[in-house]
């Protein structure tokens, strides 16, 4: 029986990730239509994006600025990122993959944020009530 709950949680966790890893697999096709190359899945900037979704969708806020002042620069420090490049994306109430992606690249500076040429990694999260965050970044290794 606990084995038969534990499956049952991580298909439900990983039904749950498909929208996100569909967000990134986009991302990275759209880079490729405009030369770039593709981005890798960063688990640090995946929590950098999840810190902001929760804390939007707990307070009620929508904004790139955290309910403390925060930037998504000091949030990246706070979970540890050290960085030389790091970019914000969000959007509110898109139910699909496919209507983020139209909203982030049909906005001037959405679509610049996914098509920054030194960016090399990627963190996106869907939060309650259709938040997504979407963090782009390069490690001070990368730079």
């Amino acid at each position: 029986m606990r084995a038969l709950i534990a499956g049952l949680i991580f298909v439900a966790g990983a039904a749950g990730a498909e929208p996100v890893r569909e967000v990134v697999t986009l991302t990275n096709q759209f880079r490729a239509q405009n030369g770039l190359g593709p981005l890798a899945v960063s688990p640090v900037l995946e929590a950098v994006a999840e810190v902001h979704g929760r804390d939007m969708a707990k307070k009620g806020i929508f904004s790139h600025t955290g309910s403390d002042g925060s930037s998504v620069g000091k949030r990246a420090k706070r979970q540890g990122y050290k960085f030389c490049l790091i970019a914000e994306n969000i959007a509110k109430g898109q139910r699909s993959p496919q209507a983020v992606m139209q909203s982030w690249t049909t906005s001037k500076g959405h679509r610049k944020n996914m098509l920054l040429r030194k960016a090399r990694e990627i963190g996106v999260i869907r939060q309650a009530g259709n938040i997504w965050v979407m963090v782009l970044g390069t490690s001070k290794g990368g730079c």
